[in-house]
């Protein structure tokens, strides 16, 4: 969900570290622009900007802004999230702005300039957040942290500069390398990453990736590593991906929104909630695996395809292998947009075989064959201190095992308060380090019984599930298919 600024805009991203001028090389840094947006729709709760495992940071931040909550600024931003203006469109404002606090817009409103939203909410808000900024002295926020945003941009830079190709998307999509990247580690928000694009007045194509991360080492400090360029591939590939998809939109209305409809569930738990993303998301992800095959050979082609199917996206093992057909045949398909009427036709032969991949892989997966609680019951004894869950078949675990209901997006404050209090349950191999459970004794030797320990209310309803729609969490023994996830809720007795 990215890539650089030319100086000749006579634009100053404060906290971006420059590169060598050099064909395709991103621009890697902090962007106090982004953190600022991030921050706004933080406080006005937007779920996709809460995910937080950077504590000392998120403290940071709720020390300084958090008085500011009520501010119109927030208010706006609560708006235009409630109106749509969501996830990666969100990411649309900031870099059409200079830095923080003048945030002078770099494209006129009342322009063609691509604005995520109706130009007056927008105009509306921007002029807020100038209001915003000089009210919270952001300035002296971004300025305190000038040491961590220097050493999160070298962090970043490592894998990026050492394994990074993104050459290779313009050469693989037969176009010339037409723009500009920008890589921007998030800092404010953790989990996601975004992409956006805009076209400065006179100059060329400004593409963003934005990254959040997934851990943090011991002091605290965001980890990137090798897995990052793949997401980094990701990002920069919707730059090319989404415009061809949206040409051809309505031939791909002929059958994706069938193929949306019968994984609808895992693809909305993965934030992509209509068709049209989740067209993206598979042409994008075939990708990926194309730059994996180029870059890093056959054998990490598997796990890549194993971690497709975790996800629900059991047809990009078949995209790839059609993809090598448009790799091969260059003189017949000289760009990737030639090759999409051989892409929309795969797509129609989809709607009808994906119940029969999902069939087969279900059945690979490990099952729930008894809870000690009744699920759904409304009389739980709130003096439970032990919940048990058997399955039909070895498991182990990742330390994601016990999660909030995603329901039909990522979880929600209210969601994660329904989760009664753990007080024990096992680390298992590869846990999270930031996961909050003391170690217990967990699954058995066996491998079936799970044990986590609680502490539960009278009459509180509680629901939580066991894994994430991303296949975190229990994963068969041998060749690690997840639990699909399992949503249990109870209610104690009052």
């Amino acid at each position: 969900m990215l890539r650089a600024l030319s100086l000749s805009l006579g634009l100053c991203i404060g906290l971006m570290q420059e590169t060598p001028a050099q064909s395709m090389a991103p621009r890697i840094g902090v962007d106090r622009r982004i953190e600022l947006t991030v921050i706004l729709f933080k406080l006005a709760g937007a779920g996709e900007f809460n995910q937080n495992n950077f504590v000392e940071y998120q403290a940071d931040i709720e020390r300084h802004f958090g008085p500011f909550r009520s501010h119109e600024a927030v208010a706006l931003a609560r708006a235009l999230h409630d109106h749509g203006t969501t996830f990666s469109a969100v990411m649309g404002i900031p870099i059409r702005l200079s830095d923080p606090p003048e945030l002078r817009e770099r494209v006129p409103f009342d322009s063609t300039g691509g604005w995520p939203g109706p130009p007056a909410d927008i105009q509306r808000f921007v002029e807020a957040a100038r209001r915003f900024a000089v009210a919270t002295r952001a300035e002296e926020f971004f300025a305190a942290h000038r040491v961590l945003y220097d050493s999160v941009n070298v962090r970043l830079r490592r894998p990026i500069d050492s394994l990074a190709d993104l050459q290779w998307l313009s050469a693989f999509f037969g176009v010339p390398p037409d723009r500009d990247f920008v890589v921007v580690p998030m800092l404010a928000n953790s989990e996601t990453s975004f992409s956006s694009c805009m076209q400065p007045p006179n100059a060329r194509l400004e593409c963003y990736s934005i990254l959040g991360h997934h851990r943090t080492d011991a002091a605290g400090f965001p980890m990137y590593d090798a897995g990052f360029v793949g997401t980094l591939v990701h990002e920069a590939g919707h730059a090319y991906v989404n415009p061809l998809a949206d040409a051809r939109r309505s031939d791909f209305e002929r059958s994706a929104p069938r193929v949306q409809a019968q994984v609808a569930d895992a693809m909305a738990a993965q934030a992509y909630g209509g068709w049209t993303s989740m067209v993206n998301e598979s042409l994008l992800h075939a990708v990926e695996a194309r730059y994996a095959l180029a870059h890093q050979g056959p054998d990490a082609l598997p796990r890549f395809f194993a971690d497709q199917r975790k996800q629900s996206w059991f047809w990009v093992e078949e995209l790839y292998n059609l993809y090598g057909e448009y790799e091969a045949n260059r003189r017949t398909y000289p760009t990737f947009a030639a090759f999409m009427t051989r892409v929309i036709a795969y797509f129609d032969s989809l709607p009808e075989r994906v119940p029969a991949m999902v069939q087969r892989y279900d059945a690979q997966r490990p099952k729930v064959a008894s809870l000690s609680i009744d699920n759904g019951s409304q009389s739980v004894d709130p003096g439970l201190h032990e919940i048990v869950v058997r399955f039909d078949r070895p498991v182990r675990e990742d330390g994601w095992s016990i999660v909030p209901s995603f329901g039909h997006s990522t979880p929600t404050k209210e969601s994660r308060a329904r989760v009664p209090k753990i007080t024990w349950k096992s680390w298992g191999t590869g846990n999270a380090p930031h996961t909050p459970f003391k170690q217990g004794t967990g699954l058995d030797s066996t491998g079936t019984t799970f044990r986590f320990g609680v502490e539960l209310q009278p009459g509180r309803e509680y629901e939580f599930q066991l894994n994430t729609p991303h296949g975190y969490g229990f994963k068969n023994a041998d060749d690690g298919v997840p639990l699909a996830p399992y949503r249990i809720t109870f209610k104690t007795k009052g």
